[in-house]
């Protein structure tokens, strides 16, 4: 009785040890069976992820490279590539219609009329690609590389030919380029910073302005411009993106040619407007012997001067520097 009330106390039973060992070991098989199961879980999750991801990497490979395939040069396919730009952030109000110039008449014009179409704001590949799929002589104004577009120098001395789109100071213009030049810039300052555009585009001889209202307004500021231009070789062409410009005044005093833009091309962001001012620009070539026409990598731009080709027969397209050589 002693020895039951002892056991009693401790409240052990005969072979609880025993049966505590086996709950022991089942407790550690069950851990190692559902690490066991866990592991293989993940591996399989792992092993359908692999394939999963591979397909979508597969995926992804296969839309960069239909996306190549897409900037390949076709007309069709790049005028759905380009940027949409228009020609409104260049001037105030309406372009400033084209300087006077003495007509010519159809006598003592022996030779076919001449137009050079330039494309200002040139700063990435696709532009490049897509203006030159309508496979016409264009001539291509590149802005400065800024981080924006850090290639268009680069860009630009793959080409044969080509200008500078050179920021300048405007009278109400927001989204400034890097380094546009201002009326209140020193000699030295103006000076500096054609030495920096020649070192990026070692063959530019035709510069244009981007924007620059104010600045080409202002006598004082484009005769420090043209100055600084002159000691590296290089012809200003102003866009006349005010009727204020200084630049036809400056140059009669200096007793050079002046050559300036005629048409601006998508001032009116329309397939049938630029269509209209190719029209115009083939007809101011013809009364004066030639003219400047400038547009801009825009969709509806490239797409108007496809539909024009059959017009722009009538003028011969030329290089600016064939217009310059001939300027008075």
């Amino acid at each position: 009785m002693a020895q039951q009330r002892k056991k009693s106390r401790t409240g052990r039973k005969p072979g609880s040890r025993k049966s505590r060992r086996g709950n022991k070991e089942g407790i550690s098989i069950r851990s190692v069976l559902k690490a066991v199961t866990l592991l293989l879980a993940a591996f399989i999750v792992g092993f359908i992820g692999y394939f999963i991801g591979y397909d979508a990497g597969k995926e992804e490979y296969l839309a960069a490279a239909n996306e190549e395939r897409r900037h390949t040069p076709d007309p069709a396919s790049a005028l759905k590539q380009t940027k949409k730009v228009t020609a409104s952030h260049e001037y105030e109000t309406a372009p400033p219609k084209p300087s006077v110039r003495p007509e010519v008449s159809r006598e003592t014009q022996r030779a076919k009329p001449k137009l050079a179409i330039i494309i200002d704001d040139v700063s990435f590949a696709r532009d490049v690609r897509n203006v030159k799929a309508l496979e016409l002589p264009l001539n291509l104004s590149f802005l400065p590389p800024s981080k924006r577009h850090p290639e268009s120098a680069e860009l630009a001395e793959k080409e044969p030919f080509y200008m500078v789109h050179l920021p300048m100071e405007a009278m109400s213009f927001s989204a400034e380029e890097p380094d546009t030049l201002h009326v209140g810039d020193s000699e030295e300052k103006i000076e500096e910073r054609i030495r920096q555009i020649k070192g990026l585009f070692p063959r530019v001889l035709f510069v244009n302005n981007h924007t620059g209202s104010k600045f080409t307004a202002d006598h004082d500021a484009m005769e420090k411009l043209i100055y600084a231009l002159d000691r590296e070789g290089i012809t200003f062409i102003d866009s006349r993106t005010t009727a204020k410009t200084a630049v036809p005044a400056l140059m009669k005093s200096l007793h050079r040619p002046y050559i300036s833009r005629d048409v601006f091309l998508d001032h009116d962001p329309d397939v049938d407007a630029v269509k209209k001012q190719v029209q115009r620009a083939v007809a101011i070539a013809k009364k004066y012997g030639s003219a400047i026409a400038i547009g801009h990598p825009h969709i509806k731009t490239l797409q108007g001067l496809a539909e024009s080709k059959a017009v722009l027969e009538e003028v011969e397209l030329v290089r600016i520097d064939t217009l310059a050589a001939t300027a008075q």
